[in-house]
């Protein structure tokens, strides 16, 4: 693959789709949105017109991808995806083996992935912000130097109160379960960050700290990845709107 993979890590509601967008607006970078969900949602992205640009550039990717990639169906992807993505695949990641044929296939499947979007894109970065520390750790197994992190971490009561809303796309959960969640989720980040830690460059922040002072966060990224952000950082001087790219 000739391009190079920001992914973003952390738990829902941190900010990982802003900071998506944020990196997305500059000119070497591609803000791809969450990519994990691309078998969930067959390849179709929602509440799309079928002309608009998003869902053509989708759309074509997802034909060219499955001429590449025929092995499987799409529920056959949501199963690798629910074996190695989800939390648990942490099991997976410590008690199987680099020779496991069923890992090998998911590892086939998203080198197959990003080698088809890359060919796609024009932009030398492709930004993920998938945020299962799961999928970080295969991918960092299989881009090493070609991939970087971004752990984002946003104040816990906010994350916790806005697991309290309802009417929107992902389900609402109780006090309990949300600080259990966001527990277990931060826990998970930080143990596979150490395992990889040796192998690709990790920048940490807090979405506070993005949006209070985005130039300084902006910049302290953009240093440590040794990317341009310059446009970004523009953008926030100035108060100016950002595009959203095709998330």
């Amino acid at each position: 693959m000739s391009k190079k993979i920001i992914y973003i890590i952390g738990a829902g509601r941190s900010g990982t789709t802003l900071l998506d967008i944020v990196l997305g607006n500059n000119v070497d970078t591609f803000s791809a949105g969450e990519l994990n969900r691309f078998p969930i949602r067959n390849g179709i992205p929602p509440l799309l017109d079928k002309d608009n640009p998003k869902f053509i550039f989708w759309d074509k990717f997802k034909r060219e991808f499955l001429k590449r990639y025929s092995k499987y169906d799409f529920d056959g992807l949501k199963i690798l995806i629910n074996k190695f993505e989800y939390h648990l695949g942490i099991l997976r990641i410590i008690f199987s083996s680099k020779n496991n044929k069923t890992m090998n296939n998911y590892h086939e499947y998203l080198k197959t992935f990003f080698d088809t979007l890359s060919d796609q894109v024009e932009q030398e970065y492709i930004v993920d912000s998938s945020k299962y520390p799961c999928r970080a750790y295969h991918l960092s197994q299989i881009y090493k130097e070609n991939i970087s992190f971004v752990y984002i971490k946003r104040n816990p009561v906010d994350v916790v109160q806005s697991f309290a809303k309802k009417d929107i796309e992902q389900p609402p959960k109780s006090w309990f379960l949300a600080n259990l969640y966001l527990f277990a989720v931060n826990l998970l980040c930080m143990l596979i960050l150490r395992i990889i830690r040796n192998e690709s460059k990790v920048v940490r922040l807090t979405l506070e700290e993005l949006t209070n002072e985005p130039t300084k966060t902006l910049t302290r990224i953009s240093k440590a990845l040794d990317i341009d952000l310059s446009n970004s950082i523009s953008l926030a001087q100035s108060y100016s709107p950002l595009k959203t790219g095709f998330l």
